[in-house]
Order: C-alpha cells, then structure tokens, then sequence
C-alpha cells in the first residue's frame, strides 16, 4: 500500500518530526520536534510523492554527507 507523504527528516538526530514553522519570500523556516534543530530552507520547494512504507523506512536510515548523496 502506497502513502502520500513529504518528508524531511532531521540531519542532527534524524527524527521524521520536522515540521514548517512558517514561509518566508526565500523559503521556509523548518525545525524539529525532537532537538529543536531549526534551519533556513532556501530555493526549494515543497512536493509529494507516493511511497510505500518500506521505501520510506529507506529513506528515514539513508543521509546524505557533503559530497557523498545518493543520486
């Protein structure tokens, strides 16, 4: 069974409790529910796809480091 979901997950604790705060003209303010991480998103939007529920258990254990990301 496929879901529709976006999903941002928390770089410092990889928590999937990221919410948006609020919009702003660059972007959105996001943080986490979990460490209160909050960060600036700039130049993205946001989107939905459709997932099953063990791709997005993929997702949640996979990061992307600097210079090292999945394609």
């Amino acid at each position: 069974m496929s879901e529709f979901v976006s999903v941002i997950f928390c770089r410092r604790c990889g928590s999937r409790y990221v919410e948006i705060n609020e919009w702003t003209n660059e972007g959105a303010i996001v943080s986490c529910r979990t460490c209160r991480n909050k960060s600036e998103l700039k130049g993205f939007t946001l989107g939905r796809c459709s997932v099953t529920k063990k791709e997005l258990e993929i997702a949640r254990n996979t990061s992307a480091g600097i210079n090292d990301f999945e394609k």
